[in-house]
């Protein structure tokens, strides 16, 4: 089942052209019921005498754990990690929505279908999940941080005012070298055994190896994602903090967990639940929040300023075109752009994300203020193309193209060019949305050697933003 499960979601990524850890995916009925509980939660909080939720931590089972349950079951080994939570946070205004053995593409379901459908936001929003994506379906380190940036991007888009927290994905078992099982129950300690078959060594003597081992056989990754995440926080603007929380859990050397702290080498005992409370609280407080909640609300940034989600601003689109641009790049593979229509003409770039700047070769400072013009060549014009384009932004409408841009380097690209209108509130057309689906042009004639053929406007919702 594991096997046809990991070939059914390749067969989803390839049909949606994104990693299944960032597409959207709901599980059986008992987690069901649990996200139920969750969205109901949110829907109250603040209404009926009930708490405000002050800051919310989103997450799977080291998050459910501070609830004291295991899918809803309350456990008795459960229970001194949630009263280590209740310590940390005894007024009652801080949330825990974490549902065990849940990934990112389980979160992103979650907080698309009203986890976040809060009267009065939260401040911080601490995310905590990656782990069971590195442990159980073996992701690759950019897909893990795809779905967890598709997560921060629709937290950031459905909570204005809000800001994310990310302690990133903790340091686990098993040691290089072992065969992973699946995580014991919930204060049930066990041993890892070697899986390969030759001589023992000191470490695995009598093919035992040590659970607490570090670097363990997921660190590269878990590193990796984490320091993708920590340059999405230092890029944006604010928004997002990243706070290393490794060495809560390490012996001082660096080569060990601590057995005390996460004694299945991967769920944090209730010791190991207080010492990491205790490194998130004063960043938490620290990040915007007052433990007395009587500080000024959080300074809200209109865009995503950040290097990981895009460049340049988008002060002068109207909100509500804003919000939904916001959104689509938090998860499009595509390169996006927005260009600003002037009374001259022109269309200089205010806005791009990262995929416009790595598809394109140019820096964000040879991109952002020009016109989209500069990735045609001036001595192969691809006038038909051209034609169609000037036609629709004339009328004000969107349309679709396939035109022959150029690389930095020289490199022929063929764009499926999407350009989307964005409307102020009066109607008017103030920007142009540009999704561009580069591909490199290494074909002779054929599908792609019909440079400049047009194609049918999708129209729909986007061609109304």
């Amino acid at each position: 089942m594991v096997a046809l499960g990991m070939v059914d979601n390749a067969a989803r990524a390839a049909r949606h052209g994104r990693p299944h850890a960032a597409l959207p995916e709901e599980r059986a009925d008992a987690w069901r019921a649990l996200h139920d509980t969750f969205v109901r939660e949110a829907r109250e909080a603040g209404i009926a005498g009930r708490p405000r939720c002050r800051v919310l931590f989103l997450g799977d089972s080291i998050t459910e754990a501070m609830r004291g349950t295991q899918f809803s079951e309350a456990y008795d080994e459960l229970r001194p990690r949630s009263e280590a939570f209740r310590e940390a946070f005894p007024r009652g205004d801080v949330f825990a929505f974490g549902i065990s053995g849940d990934r990112t593409q389980h979160l992103l379901y979650r907080v698309r279908n009203g986890e976040l459908e809060f009267r009065h936001p939260p401040r911080v929003v601490v995310i905590t999940i990656g782990t069971n994506n590195v442990g159980r379906d073996n992701d690759e380190a950019h897909d893990i941080f795809l779905g967890l940036r598709a997560c921060i991007g629709e937290v950031l888009t459905r909570l204005p005012g809000s800001k994310v927290l990310l302690p990133g994905i903790l340091p686990r078992g098993p040691p290089v070298g072992a065969r992973a099982q699946m995580p014991p129950a919930p204060g049930e300690d066990s041993t890892y055994h070697s899986g390969v078959a030759e001589e023992p060594t000191p470490l695995a003597a009598g093919y035992k190896v040590s659970k607490y081992a570090q670097p363990g056989a997921h660190t590269a990754v878990i590193g990796h994602v984490n320091r993708r995440l920590a340059a999405l926080a230092a890029g944006s603007g604010g928004l997002v903090k990243y706070v290393d929380c490794a060495e809560c859990f390490l012996t001082e050397d660096g080569t060990a967990l601590r057995s005390d702290l996460m004694r299945d080498a991967l769920h944090p005992t209730a010791a190991g639940m207080r010492a990491w409370l205790a490194k998130l609280k004063p960043e938490i407080e620290n990040f915007g929040v007052a433990d007395e909640g009587s500080g000024p609300r959080m300074d809200v940034s209109p865009t995503l300023p950040s290097t990981a989600f895009n460049h340049g601003s988008l002060d002068t689109v109207d909100e509500q075109s804003r919000s939904l641009v916001e959104h689509l790049v938090s998860w499009t593979p595509h390169a996006l752009c927005v260009s600003h229509m002037t009374p001259k003409g022109d269309g200089p770039i205010v806005y791009c994300n990262d995929n416009f700047v790595l598809q394109t070769g140019y820096s964000v400072e040879e991109i952002l203020g020009r016109d989209c013009r500069f990735l045609q060549s001036t001595n192969d014009v691809d006038t038909e193309a051209l034609s169609a384009i000037r036609s629709a932004i004339a009328e004000g409408r969107a349309c679709r193209v396939r035109i022959m841009n150029y690389h930095k380097d020289g490199t022929e690209l063929v764009n499926d060019l999407e350009l989307i209108p964005l409307h102020s509130d009066s109607g008017k057309v103030t920007h142009y949305l540009g999704i561009q689906r580069f591909r490199r042009n290494t074909t002779d004639g054929g599908e792609l050697g019909d440079k400049s053929r047009t194609v049918p406007s999708t129209g729909g919702a986007y061609s109304k933003l």
